[in-house]
């Protein structure tokens, strides 16, 4: 992509560069007119002569307007490009020919200028259609002397430099065609190596810039994901530090909360049969606005809800706290894989509470060595994806499981989601770091890639298993405390 958006722009820029080139040619041409007649007194077709080169001058112009008015345009290729430099190089090596025709023939010492015509097409095209155009412009160069040397077309005589016949001297005729044949065969394939090996280097140079342009863009961007990354570790710490000291000031008045609870449910107890019989006496007993019978009826009830509030405040609190603590990257903790799925749980609950949420979790489950931190990351990152899956799929549903499996030397951890699931481009490429589906809504790109080099870190794989409009399931594997990593790492989008 790089070579060819390299040799459209050059070639572009040569074109035009040739243009530019031929309005010098055509100053050039009115002054060598200019002194041939007026100082050397050589007759020419003065009319001819100046008709070829106003024709020049047109379409010359024409080609200066084309590119003016198209330099910002995207709808030329390289094919139109290079079709427009071989119609220049023709229409040149044309107008070149009769002008060499009209001034002399063979006896004009400009008949060279063919040499200048060949060394601006290597630079232009290709070394094939260089080659190609070397025997045409020897075709046109030997027709024209053949013609003029069997008098099927008029010679214009240069009387003041060259005998009246010169143009039929046999001898002179075959050595300024040999002269033009060598020189201009041994002029292309020198110029056209030359612009060949330049090309190539300069292509080299074009594609090691544009690698290193793309390379500082992509260093860029790790660098500022690195910055985000740091800023976001910078949070987690505070946030470490803030829940540790809103978890100490909370847990005081819950655990009063909790203890008084207990109290109250047990004097509860005991005031229920005094009740009972203050009521035999008062029938139209009411306690805090309500019956009797209500009273006794739903005081358990909520007393029993807000024990539930206040325990649930408390293993919040607790999973925060645990969550939030600095990680300082050992592996050496015992992690019960259903505790940090139920944790993990609580944790987003707001994220997934609208969808139905299932659990299999296998009892007695085997504890993997490593760290808790790092496996809710995972665990937590997996379940906001699958949330975010599903969207707003009606009958949403997220399946957390847990298995024994490998007799017993391995766990896995399942997060399933029956949303629309993947194609298989997307499950190649998803642990690609900064590869992500969610542009529109800040994904960076970097949490199954993280994910992917915890579960590494601990010595297990992750496996996916995915189909459109079938769902996801991302699969941690991980290897039982005391025993060995797993060795033979499956295809991720198996």
């Amino acid at each position: 992509m790089y070579i060819s958006s390299f040799r459209e722009e050059e070639l572009r820029v040569r074109i035009i560069w040739f243009i530019r080139l031929r309005w010098l040619f055509l100053l050039g041409l009115l002054s060598t007119v200019l002194i041939a007649t007026q100082i050397f007194r050589v007759v020419l077709p003065l009319k001819i002569i100046l008709a070829i080169g106003g024709a020049i001058f047109a379409y010359n112009l024409a080609l200066h307007l084309y590119h003016h008015y198209t330099k910002d345009s995207a709808e030329k290729n390289f094919r139109q490009i290079r079709t427009e430099a071989n119609l220049q190089i023709i229409l040149d090596l044309f107008s070149l020919t009769l002008l060499i025709h009209y001034s002399g023939g063979l006896e004009n010492p400009f008949i060279m200028i063919y040499l200048l015509h060949a060394i601006i097409a290597s630079i232009l095209l290709s070394r094939a259609e260089v080659w190609i155009l070397a025997l045409v412009t020897f075709s046109c160069c030997l027709l024209l002397i053949i013609l003029e040397y069997f008098g099927v077309i008029h010679h214009y005589h240069l009387a003041n430099f060259f005998p009246k016949d010169i143009h039929r001297d046999l001898v002179y005729v075959t050595g300024v065609i040999l002269t033009v044949l060598v020189s201009l065969f041994a002029t292309i394939y020198i110029s056209s190596t030359i612009v060949q090996g330049l090309w190539v280097r300069e292509a080299k140079l074009f594609l090691a810039q544009k690698l290193l342009q793309k390379q500082s863009e992509e260093l860029q961007q790790t660098n500022l994901v690195k910055q985000k990354q740091l800023v976001q570790a910078e949070k987690l710490a505070s946030l470490g530090q803030l829940v540790s000291g809103c978890a100490h000031e909370i847990n005081n008045p819950i655990q009063f909360i909790l203890g008084n609870m207990r109290i109250l449910k047990e004097s509860f107890e005991d005031l229920f049969p005094l009740l009972e019989r203050e009521t035999r006496n008062r029938p139209d007993l009411t306690i805090a606005r309500l019956s009797h019978e209500m009273f006794v009826k739903h005081i358990p009830i909520l007393l029993g809800d807000m024990t539930t509030g206040a325990e649930r405040i408390r293993d919040i609190i607790l999973d925060l706290k645990t969550f939030a603590r600095l990680d300082e990257g050992r592996l050496d903790e015992e992690v019960d894989l259903n505790e940090v799925a139920q944790i993990c749980e609580r944790l987003v609950h707001n994220k997934i509470k609208r969808y139905r949420v299932e659990e299999k979790l296998a009892p007695q489950l085997p504890k993997v060595r490593g760290s808790r931190n790092k496996l809710e990351q995972v665990v937590m990152a997996s379940l906001i994806n699958a949330a975010e899956a599903l969207g707003n799929l009606r009958n949403g549903t997220i399946q957390i499981a847990t298995r024994i499996e490998a007799e017993a030397k391995s766990v896995s951890l399942s997060i399933s989601d029956n949303g629309p699931g993947m194609t298989e481009e997307v499950k190649s490429r998803i642990f690609d770091p900064f590869f992500t589906t969610k542009q529109r809504t800040g994904g960076t790109g970097l949490g199954l890639s993280i994910s992917h080099g915890i579960i590494k870190e601990h010595g297990g794989y992750i496996e996916v298993r995915s189909r459109i409009g079938k769902g996801a399931t991302f699969i941690f594997h991980l290897p039982v405390s005391g025993c060995k990593g797993a060795e033979d790492e499956p295809n991720p989008g198996d």
